[in-house]
């Protein structure tokens, strides 16, 4: 039968044999490199998660960095085409007064000129014959009473008023519907003002979450493997057991 312990060293066989110093079968070299191989890969993983948990968090915050910077960017855009906007009503107000003015000048020249007009007034040389002076054309002279003539002229009174109220009227109902309108688009903008700022706040109360949570994860592990580490075994863990003999 074959020896389990060969007898050529005899103070190897004499350690095996004392009950009190005996430890076969056990490689701590071997062991405490397992030991470290597994701290190492529990390290390497949890700074591997480490890692992924800031790289989310820095892609996160890049991304929402780059939404603020494209909404600032349509923000400006609309502000630009808001001011676009303005500068073209404010443009075609202008004009719009400016051909009430013309028309209302015109209207009033008008007026004068009628009113002046010696065929209107029953001017007594329009009654006169061209080809002799000393004839009376009747067809030139409408025959008119004061009080005909007066009602005529106040007639045209009243419709040059009724004209120029007309136009006030509807240059104040054009105003009215300028100022709903900028208060319609003032109420957008601050609708959609509130919504963006709403959004930022969603996003960074997210990023301070994950942020949170990376730092809890950071914590776990730091706790976990500061746990690992106190257990490792001491010296005289080894020498209770009479390792001498490696």
């Amino acid at each position: 039968m074959k020896p389990i312990v060969p007898t050529n060293d005899p103070t190897r066989l004499a350690r095996v044999l004392d009950e009190k110093k005996r430890m076969i079968g056990v490689d701590k070299e071997a062991l405490d490199a397992q030991v470290r191989e597994r701290r190492e890969r529990e390290a390497a993983e949890a700074a591997a998660t480490r890692a992924a948990a800031l790289a989310a968090a820095e892609h996160e915050r890049m991304v929402q960095q780059r939404a603020a910077a494209a909404m600032e960017a349509r923000r400006g855009q609309h502000q630009g085409t808001d001011a676009f906007r303005r500068q073209q009503e404010e443009a075609r107000r202008q004009a719009e007064a400016e051909a009430r003015a013309r028309d209302a000048a015109a209207s009033a020249a008008e007026q004068v000129a009628a009113l002046a007009s010696p065929f209107l007034n029953e001017a007594p040389e329009t009654t006169v014959s061209a080809a002799a002076p000393h004839r009376w054309r009747p067809d030139h002279f409408k025959g008119l009473a004061p009080e005909q003539r007066a009602a005529i002229l106040a007639t045209q009174a009243e419709q040059v008023q009724a004209k120029h109220a007309a136009q006030a009227a509807a240059a104040a109902q054009a105003a009215a519907y300028d100022a709903a309108q900028a208060s319609h688009v003032a109420a957008a903008q601050r609708a959609a003002a509130a919504a963006e700022a709403e959004r930022r706040r969603q996003a960074a109360t997210v990023a301070a979450e994950q942020r949170r949570q990376a730092a809890d994860m950071a914590a776990r592990e730091a706790e976990r493997a500061a746990f690992l580490n106190s257990q490792q075994p001491r010296p005289e863990y080894f020498s209770q057991w009479g390792t001498s003999h490696r």
